[in-house]
């Protein structure tokens, strides 16, 4: 669909155009001072409908020229506006474009009156009266002699159109056999219309048309089999080799290097407790990375609670780092990728078909996910480093839709491959399964270089605050790296997760809900199922890590709720913060909910 004029327009326009032709005639035969013989058939019509003979002035046709004009501009625009409701998609006469063509004929009608009014000067209220009166008769006149033209011509076309076909049976009575041939007819040319895109594909990539039954080159079967066998033509099976590895290298190359199985062992001999001392004491003395150890319990559940980790805060926090060597840490390698800020799309991640090269360019992260499908006992941890400096929504947005569903149903759309094109064993029918022990993990500076990360995607993601100072401290023991396994981590997050005295219970819900009722009353802000569910997975692991319970809720809290505050300096917000700071006081006596009254003191500060 495109906004340029059809033949149909062309037509359309034409006809109004005639139109406008005859009345403009039938205003000159109408004029008793015209150049016309006053006895015209159309002045003798004009007065068999008791019109009086009158005298037009100039001012009368510049009038007339004005409106004839701006009617034939109306008719374009409008036929233009419906092309480009049409190009958008879009209703042609829906609330808003029906808005649009009427501020068209405003603007066109008040042109025209504008003109025509400004022409009559000096005026002259006869005059005026006169030459309206004429411009009525051109018009009823002229649309009459348009209506006998009009059927004349149908009537011939009809004619023309019947004798031509005179021999053809005519089906009156048959409309809705006709309808169905037609619909048949439609059906049958769409099928080949695809078949001729698969085969046009096809051929792209090295094949034979699909449709045609010929060819040497045809991929994943021979020709004309529809067994998948080769019919024992070595030379085909190795052509279609050679063309699933042009159009794919890297994918193929990955499925050769992972076709030896090789032993892997792990030390699945640990607890989340002993997992996070270990890991904080490790990137210490290792790494001299000094993170306190409710930051590293908050990012082991998180592993636990969501599949987007994001971690946020100033430069040279140790975000990066924490991400990098945690991989370390367990012996697995993380993989890295720099964001970009020209990214809009997947097509940045993921690569996309190149039509002049007949390869798909594969990107490194389309590879690391790759070959994650080969390696499903370690853990996968994919890190975007500054993810906001280009819109999250925008380029990760598939990944943000599909983690949502269960992990069998972690599909991921490469392309559309053609037809019976054999692609490298996990890219069925162009489709790739996103592993289950997948992580992605974003890091965020927050400055004046990057975007602001949307709701849409904190409420998916478990996002940890680096804002602290870290303080050095010592380590006298020796800590080694560990080699932990998927199936172990998960193991141990299940143990968690169904430990009794470690899960949410009614009054861990009661408070809870009682700071979530009035942060809805005070500032219009709640938490949802899927944020709820987080935090049934989160609390229990992050004890199991040594934590508190009522830490755990302070996190989730803090991140969930209150960080969705910044920005706003409304009046109200200020005596809400310090309402429900005391609110805090009540429900979690102590030196309880030490993130969310760190987060509202920063909020207030601000005001």
């Amino acid at each position: 669909m495109k906004t340029y004029f059809t033949r149909k327009n062309f037509i359309a326009i034409s006809i109004i155009f005639f139109y406008l032709v005859i009345v403009l005639l039938a205003a000159i035969c109408l004029d008793a001072g015209s150049f016309i013989k006053a006895n015209n058939p159309i002045a003798l019509l004009g007065s068999s409908f008791g019109f009086p003979s009158i005298t037009g002035s100039i001012q009368f046709y510049i009038m007339e020229c004005c409106f004839l004009v701006y009617i034939l501009v109306f008719a374009i625009a409008f036929i233009y506006e419906m092309r480009l409701a049409a190009y958008y998609e879009e209703r042609r006469f829906s609330k808003k474009w029906l808005i649009v063509y009427l501020v068209t004929f405003v603007i066109c009608l008040a042109l025209a009156l504008a003109i025509g009014l400004c022409a009559q000067y000096p005026y002259d209220l006869t005059l005026m009266g006169n030459n309206l009166l004429l411009f009525l008769e051109s018009v009823v006149v002229g649309t009459i002699i348009s209506v006998i033209l009009g059927a004349i011509i149908f009537g011939i076309c009809a004619l023309y159109v019947n004798f031509k076909n005179i021999d053809k049976p005519y089906r009156f009575f048959g409309i809705r056999n006709k309808e169905l041939e037609e619909a048949e007819a439609k059906a049958k040319e769409e099928e080949e219309e695809k078949y001729d895109e698969q085969g046009q594909l096809a051929q792209s990539f090295g094949e034979s048309n699909p449709t045609s039954g010929t060819g040497n080159n045809i991929v994943g079967q021979g020709v004309g089999s529809a067994s998948g066998e080769f019919n024992g033509d070595t030379s085909l099976k190795e052509s279609t080799l050679k063309a699933k590895e042009i159009v794919f290298p890297g994918l193929c190359s990955i499925d050769v290097i992972n076709e030896a199985n090789r032993e892997e062992t792990f030390d699945n001999n640990i607890t989340l407790g002993v997992l996070s001392d270990k890991l904080r004491k490790y990137l210490a003395k290792q790494e001299k990375l000094y993170f306190d150890i409710h930051t590293i319990r908050a990012f082991i559940a998180g592993l636990a609670s969501s599949r987007l980790i994001i971690l946020e805060g100033l430069s040279g926090t140790g975000k990066s780092s924490l991400a990098r060597y945690f991989s370390d840490f367990i012996s697995e390698d993380s993989y890295f990728e720099p964001v970009q800020a020209t990214w809009r799309d997947r097509t940045n991640l993921l690569g996309f078909y190149n039509d002049f090269s007949k390869t798909y360019n594969e990107t490194e992260f389309l590879k690391r996910l790759y070959d994650a499908t080969y390696k499903p006992h370690h853990m996968n941890l994919m890190v975007l480093d500054e993810v906001n400096i280009s819109r999250v929504e925008y380029y990760f947005a598939d990944f943000l839709s599909i983690l949502e569903y269960p992990m069998d149903k972690w599909y991921l759309k490469i392309m559309q491959l053609p037809y019976d094109f054999e692609a490298p064993n996990h890219l069925e029918d162009g489709i790739l399964k996103i592993p289950c022990n997948t992580w992605f993990i974003g890091t965020a500076n927050k400055d004046d270089s990057t975007y602001t990360i949307t709701d849409k995607v904190y409420d998916r993601a478990i996002t940890i605050l680096f804002d602290d100072q870290n303080i050095p401290f010592s380590v006298d023991e020796d800590v080694t790296k560990i080699s932990l396994s998927y199936d172990k981590l998960m193991e141990l997050f299940k143990e968690a997760k169904e430990t009794s005295s470690y899960q949410m219970k009614s009054e861990d819900y009661t408070k809870l809900r009682s700071l979530i009722e009035f942060t809805y009353n005070k500032f219009d802000l709640t938490i949802g199922n899927r944020i709820m569910n987080q935090i049934d997975n989160f609390a229990p692991v992050y004890v199991a890590c040594g934590g508190k319970k009522d830490d755990a809720i302070d996190f989730m809290f803090s991140r969930k709720v209150v960080s969705k505050l910044e920005g706003r300096f409304e009046e109200y917000i200020k005596q809400g913060l310090i309402e429900l700071r005391s609110l805090i006081a009540k429900t979690y006596p102590g030196d309880e909910f030490k993130y969310t009254n760190h987060e509202i003191n920063k909020l207030l500060r601000k005001f």
